[in-house]
């Protein structure tokens, strides 16, 4: 009895009458083809917002994919882990020109 109460209240002209709420809620200006057609000022902004969401995504993945903060072999020992960076370069951009080729023969070994 209460569930089928509860699925008629919904059937309230307040929410499907004349100045209802059914009507009240159309669709934004520029959320559709047809509309984001007639508005043309839109259309970089859409554009735009589209590259940042493709950015960060892919950002997002990278970080998922390639750090050493997330561990997705789930080996038990980190050292495995860590070690797919050893000669490697770990960020995305060198403005030095370090050669890290070498890099790893110049620290500290702590296993031996």
């Amino acid at each position: 009895m209460f569930l089928s109460k509860f699925l008629n209240a919904s059937d309230h002209p307040y929410l499907y009458g004349p100045g209802g709420r059914k009507l009240n809620n159309k669709p934004i200006s520029g959320m559709t083809i047809k509309s984001l057609k007639h508005h043309t000022a839109l259309q970089p902004l859409f554009i735009i917002m589209a590259g940042g969401i493709v950015f960060v995504v892919s950002y997002c993945f990278r970080l998922a994919s390639k750090t050493t903060d997330i561990n997705w072999s789930k080996s038990k020992d980190l050292g495995d882990h860590m070690g797919y960076y050893n000669n490697r370069q770990f960020k995305w951009f060198n403005p030095r020109g370090a050669d890290y080729s070498k890099m790893s023969e110049d620290r500290p070994q702590y296993r031996d």
